[in-house]
Parts: structure tokens; C-alpha cells; sequence
């Protein structure tokens, strides 16, 4: 059966549980539009068609293969294909939607390798992607990669080739090589959401004709936290590695995210503007490819970056500590390590901050 296809490839921080839940729970919605969700790569995210259109050497190093049930390559790719077969087959629909934000970032080998798994559909493919400023996305993407395990404070986290992640232009021409029917590109900024409204907005894009509003879907939500309670986590994960054997970023901290999202941690944490700057300064020329290639336009943002509600401190205070663990239930058994660690954490970060007031009052001395 010919099935014309939908694929979203995110980017990640961009609304995409959101658009994900919202397809897993209007099943009947999208099967009178003549769409499909399938399950077999994923409940929500579909994680497991990521994992299958990539070859081997990177399949058996991707996070989402080692933090799930790693088995046999080749076992899953036959399972993955028979089980997906076998859905679509029985939909009764000739339209399916998929959707996985870590395929943003796949190389070109797996890109071939999607397009010939699409290629057995024999229908259109339509591409949608939702790209973010560079400066917000990677500080909103620190507070992800803290939650599933990473040890190293931001100002070091950053400090690596962002390349392949944040050269948009780049990117869209790696998957341009999929051929796509239609290539739609968003900016996730909501003054330019059809409606205002994210979900509206991908049903656009997708070229779906479903009513939003007669779709169940959870609203998108803030789920930023505070910067106290991000280095509280990022204590614990340095806990975890060090006594228990964990691996830095193989790891989640659902339980304890939930019970910080009941509480104020105060002022979300970013860099100094002027780290940020220089940041963005890195995609201009990239940015503004994009604008012309896609768009049709000189510039490809036109929100500000976020400022409100932001500090650039990265530290929690140890007399804090008790009033944290106890919300978290830590056993008390791991108090005096944990507690180690956060007054050598604390020690570090005033000696970094320091050095950095210095570098700026240097800085702004030299302007004079």
C-alpha cells in the first residue's frame, strides 16, 4: 500500500513531547485525517526509528541504545521492521506520521539509510523542522543533559564543537539529501505560531487537516528548573558516578525532577551575554543561509534571547543541602559523601566565579 509520510526530526527543545503526546493520544483524530502514529518506534518519541536507520558503528554507541535494552543489531532491525510492517498494515490509512528529535543531529549514512526504509512506502515524504535560537536552545539543552546524568558545569559543558548541532544550515543540507516531496521549516517562536499555538502551528506544517481544537493534548509546559536545584542534581550525579559506577549521561533523575518542579529553585541558569554573543555571533552566517534557502527572508529569529529570571551564578549553597535531600528523600547513608562533594563543588564554583568577574572588569577596563 502506498503511504505518503510525515517526518518530524525536532529539533530537541522544541516543543517535541508536546507534538509527540498530542499525536500518541488523538489516535481516532488523526485515522479520520487519514494518519497514523504508529507505536512499534515508540509510544511518544519514536526513539526506536532513530536507532534503526543508523548504521551499526553508531547504533551500538548512541545513549538511547545503551540506556535502553541493547541486544543484537541485526535481531532488532528485523524485529523493528516486521512489528512496523505489520501496524501499518492493519491502519486502514495511507498516511503516517513519525516523529523523533534526536534524528535532527544523524549523520549522512543514516540519512540514505531512512531514505530507502521510506522509500518502500512509495508515497510523498514531507520533512518538519522546528528550529530554535542557538543561544536559548543550549542552555535549555544543559538543563536536559543534567537530568539524564551529566557531571560537568556549564561553562565547561559548552566548551566543545557545536558544529554539527547548531550549524542549521548545515544540518538542512544533510537532510536534504532524504529528497523530500515538501521541506518545512519552522522557528519556535511563538508570535510566529499559526494561532499562536504550537500544535496548530505542526498541523500546518505537516499538512494535516485536524481540527486542534478537538484534539486531547497536555498544553506545553516550562519544565525549565532553577540553577540551585540543576547543580543540586548535578551533585548527585557526581555521587552516582563516583559511588555507584554509573556512566556520566546514562542516566535519568526522573523521580527527584518531579518533586523540584513542586518547588521554587530560583532564577534559571544561563551564561554571561556577552559568552552568549560570541556565541551566536559563531551561526550568523549559517542563520541567515537558512533564512534565504527556507524562508525566503534576510533573518531567521526575530524573538530577543531570554534574559528574565536568569542568573549566571552556578552554585548551591551546602548550608541548603539538608533542606534538599530531605525533599528528595535521599537515604541518610549517602548524606556525608554527597555532602563532600557539594562543599568541594562550592569551593570550585567561587574560585570560577573570580576568575570570571575578574575577566570582565579586565575586559571593560581595556574599553576605556
Amino acid at each position: 500500500m502506498t503511504r505518503d509520510v510525515v517526518l518530524h526530526i525536532g529539533s530537541g527543545k522544541t516543543g517535541t513531547s508536546t507534538i509527540q503526546r498530542m499525536l500518541r493520544r488523538n489516535a481516532e483524530a488523526l485515522r479520520a485525517a487519514g494518519f497514523i502514529y504508529p507505536r512499534t518506534p515508540g509510544r511518544a518519541r519514536h526513539t526506536r526509528l532513530g536507532l534503526f536507520v543508523r548504521p551499526d558503528d553508531e547504533l551500538v554507541r548512541h545513549p538511547d541504545w545503551l540506556t535502553g535494552e541493547p541486544g543484537e543489531p541485526a535481531v532488532f532491525r528485523r524485529t523493528f521492521r516486521r512489528r512496523l510492517d505489520h501496524e501499518l498494515d492493519g491502519s486502514e490509512v495511507d498516511g503516517v506520521v513519525f516523529s523523533d528529535e534526536g534524528l535532527f543531529v544523524a549523520s549522512d549514512r543514516a540519512v540514505t539509510r531512512m531514505r530507502r526504509l521510506l522509500g518502500r512506502y512509495d508515497g510523498s515524504v514531507r520533512l518538519v523542522v522546528y528550529l530554535r535560537r542557538q543561544d536559548d536552545h543550549l542552555v535549555s539543552r544543559y538543563q536536559q543533559v543534567v537530568k539524564m546524568g551529566e557531571t560537568t558545569p556549564l561553562t565547561t559543558w559548552m566548551q566543545q564543537d557545536w558544529t554539527g548541532t547548531y550549524d542549521y544550515s548545515l544540518r538542512l543540507a544533510t537532510w536534504a539529501g532524504l529528497q523530500p516531496d515538501a521541506f518545512v521549516v519552522r522557528r519556535f517562536e511563538r508570535e510566529r505560531m499559526v494561532g499562536g499555538d504550537l500544535v496548530s502551528d505542526f498541523l500546518d506544517a505537516a499538512g494535516m487537516a485536524v481540527d486542534p481544537s478537538a484534539l486531547s493534548h497536555t498544553d506545553a509546559r516550562n519544565e525549565s528548573l532553577g540553577a540551585e536545584a540543576i547543580e543540586l542534581l548535578r551533585i548527585l550525579n557526581l555521587y552516582r558516578v563516583q559511588h555507584e559506577g554509573e556512566r556520566p549521561g546514562l542516566f535519568g533523575n526522573h523521580h527527584h525532577v518531579v518533586r523540584l518542579r513542586e518547588v521554587d529553585t530560583g532564577p534559571v541558569l544561563t551564561l554571561p551575554s556577552e559568552e552568549l554573543d560570541r556565541f551566536m555571533a559563531r551561526w550568523a552566517a549559517s542563520n541567515e543561509q537558512v533564512a534565504r534557502d527556507h524562508l525566503g527572508e534576510r533573518a531567521l529569529f526575530g524573538s530577543g534571547r531570554k534574559t528574565d529570571g536568569t542568573t549566571t551564578e552556578q552554585r548551591l549553597d551546602p548550608a541548603r543541602l539538608d533542606h534538599y535531600l530531605e525533599l528528595l528523600e535521599v537515604p541518610a547513608a549517602q548524606h556525608p559523601a554527597i555532602r563532600r562533594i557539594a562543599e568541594k563543588e562550592a569551593r570550585r564554583r567561587r574560585k570560577v566565579s573570580a576568575r570570571a568577574a575578574r575577566r570582565i572588569f579586565a575586559r571593560r577596563l581595556a574599553r576605556r
